[in-house]
């Protein structure tokens, strides 16, 4: 349920509060983003840059509220404020968080030099895109932002004056020697793996994607063949929406590197354990939907151990994608729904002003407008042509009572690839669970 924030921001949210997992104040949704794990930095950063959302700035204001700058020079303030979520990219979102920043600054260093809310917040921007500038792999280092020029581009912000040039120095020495980053989430670990994948891979990172755990299993080609036990060894990682299936291919740079196999998407998925005389340990995966219980892949565990811890977190990932999913249809339903809803008041209305001109067109020709000819007036021969096409039109559609026809639509199903979580190093264990996962 909490995922849902790392799909839409602002959608997940009022979700947690209209079914109660949050109430419905900004101080406790502020405290819910600073606290809770799982959450995306990049969807907290959303949500806090909503612009258009009155309650999300008030959950901004509550949020910058929840920090003590006192004593800290302001790029490591800035730089604590900024940990716990991604900034946005749009130049006026950055904006709105830099003054919230900025005044909250100045409430917790009334004496510090500088105390100005406009040159603070002046003063934060210009860090932001000197951070940017810095760290961009899309600037080369000869066009990088040199010191002197940081100092000159803040010449007399402070009322005027200009601010100690050792305080600036500081500064720009702090944000070249390390970049502002906010704190590793689950994203963080997908990406690391991804990394690890080689071959013609799927695109895994995605705010509401995390890695659940990993297992080495082995995959059966014939159930009625005997194979050694340790045959077709895959590397099996378990997505809370994925499941991935890998083989390992060597070591580059003292990392292990996976081949990429397959990928299979939960949502439908059902599994079953099975014993044969060849196979003690069977998983087979199957797709619901289908009438013939299409079959996925199947495997055979170590052990028993193996096989239940890991049949035990895919069960749990399949019912939150199932869920996940229900939802979602009924979401675009209702949005179907509302559309068609508009769409027949539209109609209603057209077909009532058509009407009422059919009623008031005047009947003797002598009070009708005199009609021009093509060369005197366009306008006056639209205004006075006789409608004789709508009034049958209106005749035949109430007569044969005939419906509008339906548009053969199409539900956008979300059902591409998304994203994972933090780093991992598989050892000859089965199902090891990362400690950072949230389910």
């Amino acid at each position: 349920r909490f995922n849902r924030l790392n799909r839409k921001s602002e959608r997940g949210i009022r979700y947690l509060i209209s079914h109660r997992f949050l109430e419905a104040s900004p101080h406790a949704v502020a405290r819910f983003l600073l606290s809770r794990k799982g959450l995306s930095r990049q969807m907290i950063g959303e949500y806090l840059g909503n612009l258009q959302d009155p309650f999300a700035m008030q959950v901004l204001h509550a949020y910058v509220n929840e920090f003590d700058f006192h004593d800290m020079p302001i790029d490591i303030a800035l730089r604590k404020f900024q940990s716990g979520f991604r900034l946005p990219g749009e130049a006026q979102k950055i904006e709105q968080l830099m003054q919230m920043f900025g005044q909250r600054y100045c409430i917790t260093n009334p004496s510090t030099s500088p105390s100005n809310i406009d040159t603070i917040f002046i003063l934060a921007f210009a860090i932001i895109m000197l951070n940017t500038d810095l760290h961009s792999r899309n600037i080369k280092p000869e066009k990088k932002m040199r010191q002197e020029q940081f100092i000159k581009n803040l010449r007399a912000i402070d009322y005027g004056e200009d601010l100690d040039i050792d305080y600036l120095t500081g500064i720009y020495e702090r944000i070249r020697a390390e970049e502002f980053r906010p704190d590793n989430d689950h994203v963080t670990q997908v990406a690391k793996f991804e990394q690890t994948l080689i071959g013609k891979k799927p695109s895994l990172v995605a705010p509401h994607r995390r890695l659940v755990c990993y297992c080495r299993l082995y995959e059966i080609y014939d159930l009625s063949k005997r194979e050694r036990l340790t045959a077709h060894q895959r590397e099996v990682f378990l997505f809370n929406d994925l499941l991935v299936i890998t083989k390992i291919s060597g070591k580059k740079r003292q990392q292990l590197q996976y081949q990429f196999r397959q990928a299979f998407r939960l949502s439908g998925m059902n599994l079953y354990l099975f014993e044969t005389t060849h196979y003690q340990y069977g998983i087979r995966l199957v797709r619901k939907p289908d009438i013939h219980q299409t079959n996925l892949i199947t495997f055979n565990a170590r052990n028993e151990h193996d096989r239940t811890k890991f049949c035990e977190d895919l069960k749990e990932a399949i019912m939150e994608m199932d869920e996940m999913e229900g939802l979602r249809i009924q979401t675009e339903l209702d949005k179907l729904r509302g559309s068609w809803s508009s769409l027949a008041d539209s109609l209603n209305n057209n077909a009532n002003g058509i009407i009422s001109s059919l009623i008031d067109y005047p009947t003797n020709k002598r009070d009708r407008p005199l009609s021009r000819t093509l060369s005197n007036s366009l306008l006056d021969m639209t205004l006075t042509m006789p409608a004789p096409s709508l009034f049958n039109h209106q005749t035949t559609t109430n007569n044969t009572k005939e419906l509008l026809p339906c548009r053969n639509s199409q539900c956008s199903v979300d059902s591409g690839m998304v994203s994972l979580m933090n780093e991992f190093s598989p050892t000859n264990g089965c199902n090891m669970p990362l400690t950072t996962t949230t389910k």
